[in-house]
């Protein structure tokens, strides 16, 4: 309590003297306030002893990575290969946009895409989609797609996903009792 205190401090302090160098006061005090301590780990390679990214972190990342593979795999495709995407899976076009994480119940997935898109420079092309409410739970729905995702990412080495390769994630997103 005291140590987080004592950063707020200084992060005032910086901001008041205008110190311009490779640290950003807002974020560190933002990460210090959300105990997101892997946040300054990520901004600027601090390494803790205790320091490790939270399992959300990695099923944050994961999911993004997922999500602008289907996203720029989906808008390559031809017409035809589209429409049979399209056949398989109803609205797919809608379904490879990310739709965030739920507001209510999963605030540390939601944290996470906010730090890692808009203040650690990663997944630059979902800004508009990371911050996104789902305004329902989506963890586990995105941890299904993710397992059958996984394997074919080892493979999308200099290609993007198919069409076929793309209904086997989307149709993930339906939970096994609903199929």
């Amino acid at each position: 309590m005291i140590e987080q205190l004592t950063v707020h401090m200084l992060c005032a302090i910086y901001k008041k003297l205008g110190i311009e160098d490779s640290f950003d006061p807002d974020l560190v005090s933002s990460a210090i306030a959300s105990n997101d301590l892997w946040v300054l780990d990520w901004a600027y390679d601090i390494k803790d002893e205790q320091s490790h990214n939270p399992h959300y972190v990695t099923a944050v990342v994961d999911t993004l990575d997922m999500y602008s593979f289907l996203r720029d795999s989906f808008e390559q495709l031809s017409p035809a290969e589209q429409a049979i995407v399209e056949a398989e899976v109803p609205h797919a076009s809608s379904q490879v946009q990310f739709r965030g994480y739920d507001g209510n119940n999963e605030l540390d997935h939601r944290r996470a895409a906010r730090y890692l898109v808009n203040h650690l420079d990663r997944f630059e092309t979902m800004k508009d989609e990371a911050t996104t409410n789902s305004h329902s739970p989506v963890v586990e729905m995105y941890a299904r797609m993710f397992e059958v995702f996984e394997p074919i990412r080892a493979q999308l080495v200099n290609r993007l996903m198919g069409p076929h390769e793309i209904v086997a994630v989307l149709k993930a997103a339906v939970h096994p009792s609903n199929r």
